[in-house]
């Protein structure tokens, strides 16, 4: 009993859970009586508080019994109604017969002593039977039965009165058994009705106790029965509540995918496999929209899928026009229905909207029992998520192509800033610029010295036949971009599309294209073009931007390298005849020297000079004026440049002296080069102010080196002694010294 004496100062301490004594059961129930049957026992002393079972006394003795039931009795019973029902009818029945009897023998009351000791007993039992609660309600009610006969001696008694709460929780108790020991309670009451040897009195007070009987199990009953309906509709609804909470978990999960690496394949498709597996959906489907038609980006379960609905067409092309859900109970009412399954007979469609931007249609349709409006709406809630995921998705897919693009941007900018030569500059952007923006064909087409006309200057990945093809502004496809200055991008561009020059040299049928004009300074100086099978994705608005940039970046490079190839030409370039300079002319001979010097003698090419100057040229400037003589001498130096190889070296020597060094020609091939040119420009003229035609004459010193020597200063001397003695000889003759 000092463990009894422990539960009795403690009653808390042995206090168990479900969890603790048995297993967990369905504890979603009524808060009243009518959940008797489903309730777990009250608790119980946990073992730890129980003698050790031997192998002789497994079984609960009558004082574990009763220990555990006097331990139940300290603990609030609020958990076992039948028990509290025990004791206040118990307490009740005691009462009633000490006011209505103070005297007399009290005997009857080991009748409540029993009727308690044997519900504790009950009570204690830990794996409750079906039925048990109605057992332990019928014992009350004969509990109150023989109390009543006990004490009354066969006489209606006040105990008759405690049959209505019995009564009442029974009614209220689910299953046939409670009905019943309900029922059984209530034939008590009339029993005294229909009594002939009872008072009127009596019989009226059972009959008011009978009704009052009836109509207290009806209500309970009723009560009971709303409040079950009721909490099984809260119970659904918190399932389905929770049901929802998975889903858009789940949701949440792959639209976390979705974002993060944007609407792929295998995300799609993921996507797809949850609709069918954690909604049930069947035929699920998500279109993305390309911004003419929607393309297929993953399904389940369709026998002919449909890869391309154009925005015309079908439930979900008009979806794409109006921007606004479809639902179809039954689709074969709908004439739009593009059937992918002959097995479906339901179908809704949610737009995936970002702003007033399409993504794409989220689709649903099942062959087996119809979708409803929950549907609609739990696939409305799907679609916003998806559509934001998408959104962020092709956000982040935007930047990061962006980011890529302007990353080879600054590359190919590196590239074309780290020569000025111009042929270097071309060849850098003809490579270049397909690793900017991917594509099969690149052709660059620049102005042409002077701004006349445009011709092709690089490409790649064309014929080179079509190398220096001139372009006409406005005709072909980078001559419109050319003359309307702007950017074109043309995703089907036929053969006939082509410039004139461009089709006589390619048999490509069709292409995607990008034009972009070159401008600088409000001028065009020429276009850039990236072309594309027509199979491939079109170019972007990413790649049409960073196009721009490229066409800047070529523009400005193509100007750098004109202008350094001025510069370096008017420092070595004569700015009246064309021709190079004398600075030119003495570091050229210098290389030239060495050059020579590198190579055995007996291995030496021949080497001839030819000095020209203008007879009387003095005379010409006094008599006509510098603007005749600048046009005399611009006569001799295109007359020069016409008779000499374009390998020779040639320059303005001086004033009025010209210089040509000869490599491999002797000095007899000196001389009649020099003649030549002495003989065609005397039969040239200039006009001058007054009319007239001035003709001008020219002399020449010609001289050349043997194999054993080297030295350019050396074979100027020579050939200017020559031109001296062709001016003492009286002029417009050549010499060879």
């Amino acid at each position: 009993m000092a463990r009894l004496r422990r539960a009795i100062k403690h009653p808390g301490r042995h206090r168990t859970t479900p969890t603790e004594t048995e297993p967990l059961r369905d504890r979603t129930v009524n808060p009243t009586a009518s959940s008797i049957e489903s309730q777990p026992p009250p608790p119980s002393v946990p073992a730890a508080t129980a003698q050790p079972a031997s192998a002789s006394s497994r079984q609960p003795s009558l004082a574990l019994a009763v220990e555990r039931a006097l331990s139940r009795i300290l603990v609030p019973p609020r958990r076992d109604p039948p028990l509290l029902l025990a004791l206040a009818i118990a307490a009740g029945g005691v009462l009633i017969e000490l006011i209505a009897a103070p005297t007399g023998s009290r005997a009857w009351l080991l009748l409540p002593v029993a009727f308690v000791l044997s519900q504790l007993l009950l009570a204690s039992i830990r794996r409750v039977p079906a039925g048990l609660a109605s057992v332990r309600l019928a014992l009350s009610l004969a509990f109150v039965v023989a109390l009543n006969l006990l004490i009354g001696q066969g006489a209606p008694s006040p105990v008759a009165a405690l049959i209505i709460p019995i009564v009442a929780m029974a009614a209220a108790t689910r299953g046939r058994a409670g009905m019943v020991v309900a029922v059984a309670g209530i034939a008590l009451s009339f029993v005294a009705v229909v009594n002939p040897f009872y008072p009127d009195d009596v019989r009226q007070r059972h009959l008011a106790v009978g009704v009052a009987e009836i109509v207290l199990a009806i209500g309970s009953r009723k009560l009971v029965g709303n409040l079950e309906r009721a909490a099984d509709r809260l119970r659904r609804a918190n399932a389905r509540e929770r049901r929802t909470a998975r889903r858009l978990a789940a949701v949440e999960s792959v639209g976390r995918l979705l974002a993060v690496d944007g609407p792929t394949p295998d995300a799609l498709d993921r996507m797809m496999g949850l609709l069918e597996e954690t909604f049930g959906y069947r035929y699920p489907s998500v279109y993305l929209w390309d911004g003419g038609a929607l393309q297929l980006g993953a399904q389940r379960n369709y026998r002919n899928p449909i890869e391309t609905i154009p925005s015309d067409r079908g439930v979900l092309g008009r979806v794409a026009r109006t921007h606004e859900p479809a639902f179809l109970p039954d689709v074969s009412t709908d004439p739009d229905f593009l059937s992918a399954d002959s097995a479906v007979r339901s179908e809704i469609a949610i737009p995936l909207l970002s702003g007033e931007d399409l993504l794409g249609v989220l689709n649903v349709e099942s062959s087996g029992a119809r979708l409803d409006l929950n549907d609609s709406g739990m696939l409305q809630i799907v679609g916003d998520r998806l559509a934001v995921a998408l959104a962020l998705g092709r956000e982040r897919q935007a930047l990061a192509e962006r980011a890529e693009l302007l990353g080879r941007l600054a590359t190919f900018s590196a590239t074309l800033n780290s020569t000025l030569d111009p042929a270097a500059v071309l060849q850098a952007v003809a490579d270049g610029a397909v690793e900017v923006i991917a594509a099969g064909g690149f052709i660059l087409v620049t102005s042409e010295a002077g701004g006349e006309g445009f011709r092709v200057t690089a490409l790649h990945g064309h014929d080179q036949r079509v190398l220096g093809a001139p372009i006409v502004p406005g005709e072909g496809f980078t001559g419109r971009a050319i003359a309307e200055r702007q950017a074109i991008v043309e995703e089907h561009l036929v053969h006939a599309q082509f410039a004139p020059t461009a089709q006589a040299s390619t048999d490509v049928p069709a292409v995607a294209g990008m034009a972009v004009p070159l401008v600088r300074r409000d001028e065009g100086v020429g276009a850039i073009a990236w072309f594309r099978d027509p199979a491939d994705p079109g170019f972007s608005s990413q790649e049409q931007d960073v196009a721009q940039l490229v066409a800047s970046q070529v523009s400005l490079a193509l100007a750098n390298a004109r202008l350094h190839q001025l510069t370096v030409d008017a420092s070595i370039t004569d700015p009246l005849t064309g021709l190079h300079n004398r600075r030119y002319f003495d570091a050229s001979l210098v290389r030239a020297d060495m050059l020579r010097a590198r190579v055995p003698s007996e291995r030496r090419e021949a080497r001839s000079a030819v000095l020209f100057d203008l007879d009387h040229f003095g005379q010409v400037n006094k008599r006509h004026g510098h603007h005749v003589g600048d046009r005399v001498l611009r006569l001799f130096a295109d007359t020069l440049r016409g008779r000499v190889r374009g390998s020779d070296l040639i320059a303005r020597y001086g004033g009025e002296e010209f210089v040509v060094i000869l490599e491999g020609a002797s000095r007899d091939d000196a001389v009649r080069i020099a003649d030549e040119v002495r003989a065609t420009f005397r039969t040239q003229s200039v006009e001058t102010p007054d009319g007239l035609r001035l003709v001008t004459t020219v002399s020449a010193g010609c001289a050349s080196l043997e194999s054993d020597e080297v030295a350019g200063a050396q074979l100027l001397e020579r050939a200017d002694v020559a031109l001296a003695m062709a001016k003492a000889g009286g002029r417009d003759m050549v010499v060879a010294a």
